[in-house]
């Protein structure tokens, strides 16, 4: 187990032992907060050393728990479990139906107009929920430690299996969904890491 280090500036600095964080704080070196629910230790002083090693993210997505890990070539220094996004589509069905009642109950006389927000090119938002959140999981962790590099499990969306229906559909959308920024756009998301898998992405 390692505790995240940040400076004055809330740089992330490489992480350290509990034990040596216990002294830090003792001598009045470093200030324990705590930051989306992992204890964190802010330097008080200039840190000795400026030099990070490299350290990579790996994400390993689920339909419904994922896992996060951040590690280098010496150690591991976390290992979670998050329980991926669900119930979007039923939040969705409600919503739909409310806004139907409302319309109903509002504007009964009003003739049938085309769903001008509805297109085939967006993301379902079942899809765009758990991407984000693979997003955000991945920023914050990146905020927390000196991540290098991100990298997903790499998959191949049209597959034998998939290669016609919606489920080939949807892995193409969510191709397009990844390429459609630049690698220096998910890097500035990313706290400057670099996504791997922008570019191993392999769906047509």
């Amino acid at each position: 187990m390692f505790v995240p280090v940040c400076d004055s500036y809330q740089k992330p600095l490489m992480p350290t032992t509990p034990a040596r964080a216990r002294r830090w704080i003792k001598s009045g070196k470093a200030t324990a907060f705590w930051e989306g629910g992992m204890f964190c230790v802010r330097l008080n002083v200039e840190p000795s050393d400026h030099v990070l090693q490299p350290i990579a993210l790996g994400i390993d997505p689920g339909s419904k728990r994922e896992g996060y890990s951040v590690i280098s070539a010496a150690h591991t220094y976390l290992n979670i479990q998050a329980e991926a996004r669900e119930r979007v589509k039923d939040a969705e069905e409600e919503s739909t139906r409310m806004r139907r009642t409302r319309r109903n109950r509002k504007t009964p006389c009003r003739k049938p107009r085309q769903n001008r927000r509805q297109s085939k090119k967006k993301l379902p938002p079942s899809t765009r929920a758990r991407w984000q959140w693979k997003l955000r999981l991945a920023r914050f962790l990146c905020q927390s430690f000196p991540v290098s590099i991100v990298v997903v499990e790499d998959i191949k969306a049209n597959s034998i299996v998939f290669s016609q229906g919606k489920r080939a559909k949807e892995n193409r959308m969510v191709g397009r969904f990844l390429r459609g920024s630049s690698v220096a756009h998910w890097s500035n998301i990313l706290n400057g890491a670099k996504p791997m898998w922008v570019a191993r992405w392999r769906g047509n």
